[in-house]
């Protein structure tokens, strides 16, 4: 029994022994191959200048002037999303095109104009589509079979829900953070449009009819209030109070909230309709800031690549040499 024992503890100090001579083993080949590596870097430093002058010469020729972008918000009114979203589709076309004449159109020369893209996305306010989905129920979902679409972004773009929003980021990407006046251009392509004027037009008017009916109602119900109020007072008098005169209380009450959602519905539109100077209307800063991109480490990506390429190469020749003489030496 005790040699068995003896037997197990010899054969666990055996493996731990094979174990610490396999790590033992393992370091020293790291640090064999680090000092290689570090010795063909010295041997052929000549090669690393080379290649890294090389490419930090590729990569300054290769760098592309910075670009800029500015994210706005757009406000879209009357009912103009659609006619919106298909003017900057258009807009984007003609720049693609390198249209000069439509730059000159727009009053601008083509050599200065700084504007080389535009993006838009509808600012998805949850509880409108919430409320809008409720109302039409099943809009959701029907309308995700209809376009088999892979993004909720691209269901929000079209037209059956695009009408519902009102404000829009808006990405403009520049090749100069000096010519944001160039925005005023792009905004007049939009609004300067004959269609857009008309849509202005009819707009104004019909949010004139609107608030002006606003305020009739709440006219209405105040003089409604006034004589429910005068009929309940003689009520009192007479002594006839009873169940008409809690039903009379219950419709004023009633009257009085919808006064107050008139007014504030009244109110809001109002301040909104300090915005109604165009179709399209930027309601934030203008501001730029520089789009980064790996362009921008162009002097640094090629050097290193070339550096890591050719070490690479190298390592695969040097095995390959190494297994090539190995070879030989087994044949001898």
């Amino acid at each position: 029994m005790s040699d068995h024992y003896n037997q197990s503890g010899n054969q666990q100090e055996m493996d731990l022994s094979d174990i610490f001579t396999l790590i033992g083993r393992l370091f020293k080949n790291v640090i064999y191959s680090f000092f290689r590596i570090f010795d063909f870097v010295i041997k052929m430093w000549w090669v690393f200048l080379l290649l890294i002058v090389a490419g930090i010469a590729i990569g300054f020729v290769l760098k592309e002037e910075p670009s800029y972008e500015a994210n706005l918000l757009l406000k879209t009114n009357f009912t103009s999303q659609a006619y919106v979203y298909t003017a900057i589709e258009q807009f984007n076309n003609n720049l693609e095109e390198n249209d000069e004449n439509f730059i000159v159109s727009l009053g601008k020369l083509p050599e200065s104009f700084s504007i080389k893209e535009v993006s838009v996305e509808p600012v998805v306010e949850v509880i409108d589509l919430v409320n809008y989905i409720g109302e039409n129920d099943g809009a959701l979902g029907e309308m995700t079979r209809e376009f088999k679409l892979k993004d909720d972004r691209e269901l929000f773009a079209t037209d059956r829900f695009l009408s519902k929003f009102k404000f829009h980021k808006l990405q403009i990407v520049f090749d100069s953070d000096k010519n944001l006046e160039d925005i005023e251009s792009f905004l007049s392509f939009i609004n300067d449009n004959p269609y857009a004027k008309e849509l202005k037009k009819e707009g104004l008017k019909n949010h004139m009819a609107y608030l002006e009916s606003q305020e009739q109602s709440i006219v209405q119900i105040n003089e409604l209030i006034n004589s429910l109020n005068k009929d309940n007072s003689i009520s009192k008098q007479e002594g006839r109070e009873g169940f008409y005169f809690n039903n009379q209380s219950e419709n004023v009450a009633s009257l009085f909230d919808t006064k107050s959602n008139l007014v504030e519905d009244l109110e809001i539109e109002k301040n909104d309709f300090i915005s109604y100077t165009d179709v399209a209307v930027i309601v934030s800063d203008i501001q730029a800031s520089k789009k980064s991109s790996i362009a921008d480490n162009l002097i640094i990506i090629y050097p290193l690549g070339f550096v890591i390429i050719f070490l690479i190469v190298s390592g695969i020749l040097s095995i390959y040499r190494s297994y090539k003489r190995e070879t030989y030496a087994l044949k001898g």
